[in-house]
């Protein structure tokens, strides 16, 4: 209001001016008659454009005060930095978002497995999955986000089909990739399909513990249609993402996954990589070229749809030593926020979560015996 007033007041005085000026001529001499009306008329034109000018700047900033812009995009995240050293013979295709296929594999121990029986059920204690095997097991994170998803899914459509065919297997504390692999004697058919490699190329991923193939069975038929992921099911690829899982042989990326399309199989690599992959339409094989763009200085910032934000990076193997030295932010409770994924080749992925630091709580003190990052935020 005070930039409306000031215009106002500058009309005022410049009317006043003319005025003065006209009163001030000798209208009875024909020259300064003529001389006059012209100077008016110039004066008058002049008036005019400065005062729609002047407005225009007043409204400009009405405007500005009223709708700040927006700064999230340059938004500063200063936190400390903490240095981890991580054993490169250890750090060697593992992590959430490690390969395994025929040229490489990753295999989890019994003890890191869990039995799938208990997640079978919702909140509520209603079945909204079956599993084709009480052997059937995988790491406890994977399985708290698929029991969420089908959750979600049951609840979106009414469906209680989803059956857990595939994935680890754990009897008397070995873990095998399929149940034909598992040993015994009375059963010649299982014998025969293992020699027959019937899983040869099916079955990876499944030893991570981190794998899982569906099917359906429908109860009230006796039924076990295959599933395909579409209809009512195409829910589950919509939205498997903001749970952590991908669909990992897709049909339009089979000659990079070297893969035949799986409609079925789906694995989980967390909620943040599968957000970063599902963005850019990636499979696992493209994820690593696509973070090795990102350094600690300048890292990828993605926010998932629950509002976290996280960084990611690539940090090279220090070949040089027998331990690499990875930086990572430090959290206010002094612990590292990051976990860390490694590929075959040499290359630590690295993802953190940085919600803590661009939340509207007021920073702590900075440590006086740790180097303090200022990043930009994408």
């Amino acid at each position: 209001m005070a930039g409306k007033c000031g215009t106002i007041k500058l009309y005022s005085e410049r009317w006043c001016f003319i005025v003065n000026f006209l009163k001030n001529i000798n209208w009875t001499n024909s020259f300064c008659k003529r001389a006059g009306l012209v100077l008016a008329a110039v004066l008058l034109f002049f008036v005019a454009l400065s005062t729609r000018t002047a407005k225009t700047k007043a409204d400009t900033n009405d405007s500005s005060s009223a709708k700040p812009a927006d700064s999230s995009s340059q938004q500063e995240v200063k936190f400390d930095t903490v240095y981890v050293k991580l054993d490169n013979d250890e750090m060697t295709n593992t992590g959430l978002i490690a390969l395994d296929d025929k040229d490489h594999h990753i295999t989890s121990g019994a003890a890191d497995l869990v039995s799938i029986y208990s997640y079978l059920f919702n909140a509520k204690g209603e079945m909204i999955m079956t599993t084709g095997s009480t052997n059937i097991c995988g790491k406890k994170e994977m399985f708290e986000q698929l029991n969420l998803m089908i959750s979600d899914f049951s609840a979106q459509t009414g469906l209680k089909t989803i059956m857990v065919r595939n994935a680890a297997y754990k009897v008397d504390d070995k873990v095998y990739k399929s149940q034909f692999d598992i040993p015994d004697e009375k059963s010649e058919q299982s014998a025969a399909a293992a020699q027959d490699g019937k899983c040869a190329d099916g079955c990876y991923e499944h030893l991570s513990g981190l794998a899982v193939d569906f099917q359906l069975y429908e109860a009230d038929k006796g039924a076990y249609p295959e599933y395909t992921g579409e209809g009512q099911y195409a829910w589950i690829n919509e939205n498997c993402y903001k749970y952590g899982f991908v669909l990992r042989y897709p049909a339009d990326k089979t000659d990079i996954t070297g893969v035949e399309a799986k409609k079925n199989h789906y694995r989980y690599v967390s909620k943040e990589y599968a957000q970063v992959m599902h963005d850019n339409n990636l499979v696992l094989e493209e994820l690593y070229g696509f973070l090795q763009k990102y350094t600690f200085e300048k890292p990828l910032s993605v926010q998932t749809p629950s509002g976290s934000r996280y960084i990611f990076y690539y940090v090279k193997k220090d070949k040089d030593n027998t331990f690499t030295t990875v930086p990572m932010p430090q959290g206010r409770d002094g612990e590292k926020t990051g976990t860390v994924s490694a590929d075959a080749q040499g290359g630590l992925y690295v993802c953190c979560d940085i919600s803590q630091f661009t939340s509207q709580q007021a920073p702590q003190q900075e440590s006086q015996t740790s180097q303090t990052q200022v990043q930009k935020t994408e």
